[in-house]
């Protein structure tokens, strides 16, 4: 079943930039499991916004994610915890 995850993290555009550069290196299947990803610059951080196939495939993502994340010198802080929903329907125009 597909997921939608929300989450607003303390990190600057610079440091998602960087962080999104280097995910990017490790090649397409990093991804796997990702329909799609928006990155919202607010004040005091990013909001982010997947749309997975599965909680699984998310999964997977983050315990790959984490240890490049710490890399570029992002550390996971005490915030808060994801919005995790299943998502009853999702489609692409046109498509």
């Amino acid at each position: 079943m597909a997921i939608l995850m929300r989450i607003e993290i303390p990190i600057t555009a610079q440091q998602y930039d960087a962080l999104f550069a280097r995910l990017q290196k490790e090649g397409p299947e990093i991804f796997t499991g990702c329909l799609t990803h928006v990155a919202v610059a607010k004040d005091g951080g990013m909001e982010i916004t997947d749309l997975w196939n599965s909680q699984a495939d998310m999964e997977a993502f983050m315990a790959r994610m984490m240890p490049i994340s710490a890399e570029v010198g992002i550390t996971p802080a005490n915030g808060p915890e994801p919005s995790i929903v299943e998502v009853h329907n999702h489609w692409v125009p046109g498509a």
